[in-house]
């Protein structure tokens, strides 16, 4: 039976992916640092096995190559150094490595939608880490035939976790005033993009990436949904699944963050300076892979769960 580690497997995208790898026959562990289940309930996830290991650990690579797997997804790395430990552990110990980065490698984008390859101009540590650890999957594989792949998520939504609204940051309140016909203010002009896509989808691309083989191999790909939404459109949008007309002020950034919560400004601010917008491509090109779920109808699913 074929076999797959999923570190980091009971967050989010986990959730999807250990019950989408057990319906293609693998043989699952989830790997974390402590017990629990997954963070949304999806049939299958009884069969899957959990180790509980610390990241931290100093044998952690030699433990993950020890399970011999066919595929090893790292949700939870956040570093080039650490990223390239684990691949140096791995080396004639695992079928394929895949890696999630993210679509804050392009920073801010000259042109739009942006593919894998364009844009890399990283606007904090995070970012600069997600592209640098982009660049050595691609490296690795080149230069010493090393069979990894990295899938760059934007902003992730799924039941029980809410997602990031029309102001810019995460929380309820915004879907709260359009469904009660209150006047929501949206920085600026409301035209700075967000790029959502739901958990599941992510998943897809994971699996669609194990499934290409050596396709994706020293490859990377988007995970985000057809097409990314601007403020102003998404409030409006949101407005309507309450049967509402959205009523919108725009407020200069700095007036704007005046009226709003401490910390929800800082969050804002750094969603409309990335204003990620990711071509999907690449992904259906060479993994023939296409989101299910567009931005609108993941944050529905994610909102009702809210009773939203």
């Amino acid at each position: 039976m074929k076999k797959a580690v999923i570190i980091g497997g009971r967050g989010k995208v986990g959730s999807y992916l250990a019950p989408m790898l057990l319906a293609e026959g693998y043989e699952v562990t989830s790997v974390s640092r402590g017990p629990g289940g997954p963070f949304v309930k999806n049939p299958g996830w009884e069969s899957v096995k959990r180790l509980e290991l610390n990241r931290d650990q100093g044998d952690f690579g030699k433990k993950i190559a020890a399970l011999e797997a066919d595929a090893v997804v790292d949700m939870i790395c956040f570093e080039k150094a650490g990223m390239a430990a684990l691949c140096a552990a791995l080396k004639g110990h695992a079928g394929q490595y895949l890696v999630c980065g993210s679509a804050w490698m392009h920073g801010s984008s000259g042109a739009v939608p942006v593919r894998e390859e364009e844009g890399r101009d990283p606007l904090e540590e995070y970012g600069i880490q997600k592209s640098l650890m982009d660049y050595e999957i691609q490296r690795l594989y080149r230069e010493e035939n090393f069979p990894g792949t990295a899938v760059h998520p934007g902003h992730i939504v799924c039941p029980g976790d809410e997602p990031i609204n029309p102001q810019g940051f995460k929380g309820l309140s915004a879907f709260e005033k359009l469904k009660g016909g209150e006047e929501l203010t949206l920085p600026n002009f409301g035209m700075e993009t967000l790029h959502h896509v739901h958990a599941s989808d992510v998943a897809g691309v994971f699996l669609a990436a194990i499934k290409a083989g050596k396709k994706a191999y020293g490859e990377g790909f988007h995970a985000a949904s057809e097409r990314a939404v601007t403020l102003r459109g998404y409030a409006r949008e949101a407005a309507g699944w309450y049967g509402k007309e959205a009523k919108l002020r725009f407020l200069p950034f700095d007036e704007w963050a005046k009226t709003v919560k401490p910390g929800e400004p800082e969050q804002t601010l750094t969603h409309i300076l990335h204003s990620p917008s990711c071509s999907m491509e690449k992904a259906r090109a060479l993994l023939g892979f296409s989101p299910k779920y567009s931005s609108y109808e993941a944050i529905r699913d994610c909102l009702a769960s809210f009773g939203l």
